[in-house]
């Protein structure tokens, strides 16, 4: 690490108080005073770590830190002129909590050690004083700043530790997406700043989009709910967060996860393209091989109208007369692209699909559920064209036009068909029923 990385790190600390502390630390260096730099390091060092552990008990009640407080504190008022607490401190924290590795709390060790010979001349030397070099110095900086000084003050293992344990217990409690969001806002989300939310994003696209183990496929839906809840407090920053980390958010395993990371990018059409190449071919295939995988699929289009165009023909060419049972689009999805037409003002390009779908219904049960969700509660809606292609569709599909509720359903065709066909003539289908008698 160079002078200027010193000052650009200083930049990442994150307490304010510990932010003008290192100053001293840093005007000492930089003129020299190499033995009063250690000196004023290790008491910055120990100053932050407690701060660290207050706003941990004052902000997320953390009984583990409350503790280790306590305990220095006590230690420091029956021993006010023993430092001993200091380094019972960092190894507190190494035991007790996840701020502190095992390499960080050596090196950190270490700096104590400099900072003792800095501070108490040695009798048996010849020279009593320590004499700290300029690269000793420099090295301890940077320990310092990387092990404790820039790493928030919050302990994103142990949060999301927390976090994807409570989401376990809590996944059939919360139906609501609203519910959820307003639990994880007050419990911990609120409170989080953009580093630590951007580590917790990771953790959580990992055990969504990319773990297959009995444990994330239990909770997989979940956890899909909370990344989106996530994402969204601050679309800006963890979209940029993937950008830069594009490789590690292209990790994604087949079935379950890519199903779910299909759904999430549909959701966020703009995050698919921060994907590496290979990714977005397998995720471009995926989607195409399944029709509502492909109905979310916002992102393989240029708009909605060139996207509604892709499903209606995806289904002429690959589900002739075998819509419906295991081919099938989910009617959520079917009101997702409603929404997106209406804001595009092309509402009425939705009805095609919809008389695509049932008129190449598998079997008498799917034309049942498809009109009875798709035709009838928009029909009033339908023009002429789309009327004709109805018409057109029922006559080559027994399985529309042979089942039980079919005199009962057809009958709102015929009446809509009369309403925007010149001199409409029913007699001519002979699949379809006589209108009612005024």
């Amino acid at each position: 690490m160079y002078e200027f990385s010193v000052e650009q790190a200083a930049n990442n600390i994150h307490d304010h108080r510990t932010k003008e502390y290192f100053r001293e630390v840093m005007n000492n260096y930089f003129n020299g005073n190499h033995r009063s730099a250690l000196v004023m390091l290790w008491t910055v060092v120990i100053c932050d770590l407690v701060y660290k552990l207050q706003y941990l008990k004052d902000i997320h009640s953390d009984e583990k830190a409350e503790s280790i407080l306590n305990e220095m504190s006590e230690f420091q008022e029956k021993n006010p002129a023993n430092p001993k607490w200091e380094e019972n401190l960092l190894k507190e924290i190494f035991l007790r909590t996840s701020l502190l590795e095992a390499h960080e709390l050596d090196s950190l060790q270490a700096l104590h050690r400099h900072r003792h010979l800095s501070a108490h001349p040695v009798i048996s030397k010849a020279d009593i004083l320590f004499r700290p070099n300029r690269e000793m110095v420099l090295s301890d900086i940077r320990v310092a700043l990387d092990s404790v000084l820039t790493k928030p003050p919050i302990l994103t293992k142990q949060v999301f530790t927390e976090l994807a344990e409570d989401l376990e217990k809590v996944k059939d409690l919360f139906a609501d997406n609203s519910q959820l969001k307003r639990y994880l806002e007050s419990k911990y989300f609120k409170n989080l700043n953009e580093e630590v939310s951007a580590q917790i994003f990771k953790s959580l696209w990992r055990v969504t989009f990319k773990i297959e183990d009995e444990r994330c496929n239990e909770n997989r839906i979940i956890n899909s709910r909370a990344v989106r809840i996530l994402f969204d407090r601050n679309r800006e920053t963890l979209t940029e967060y993937i950008k830069n980390n594009s490789p590690y958010f292209s990790e994604i395993s087949d079935g379950t996860p890519l199903r779910q990371a299909v759904f999430f990018l549909g959701d966020y059409p703009h995050l698919f393209n921060l994907l590496s190449e290979a990714t977005r071919e397998v995720v471009s295939v995926k989607a195409k091989s399944d029709v509502d995988l492909l109905a979310v699929s916002y992102f393989l289009s240029k708009n909605i109208s060139e996207h509604i165009d892709m499903l209606i023909n995806l289904i002429k060419v690959n589900h002739v007369c075998s819509f419906g049972g295991t081919h099938k689009i989910h009617i959520n999805h079917i009101h997702d692209l409603m929404r997106h037409a209406e804001s595009a003002g092309i509402k009425s390009r939705i009805n095609k699909l919809l008389v695509v779908m049932y008129v190449n219904a598998i079997n008498f049960d799917a034309a049942d559920s498809l009109f009875s969700q798709f035709i009838k509660p928009h029909i009033s809606k339908f023009d002429k064209a789309d009327i004709k292609l109805l018409i057109e569709g029922i006559g080559n599909n027994n399985q529309t036009h042979w089942r039980g509720r079919a005199d009962s359903d057809h009958s709102l065709v015929v009446e809509r068909a009369m309403e925007v066909i010149d001199g409409f003539d029913v007699s001519e289908y002979q699949f379809l029923p006589e209108p009612e008698e005024p």
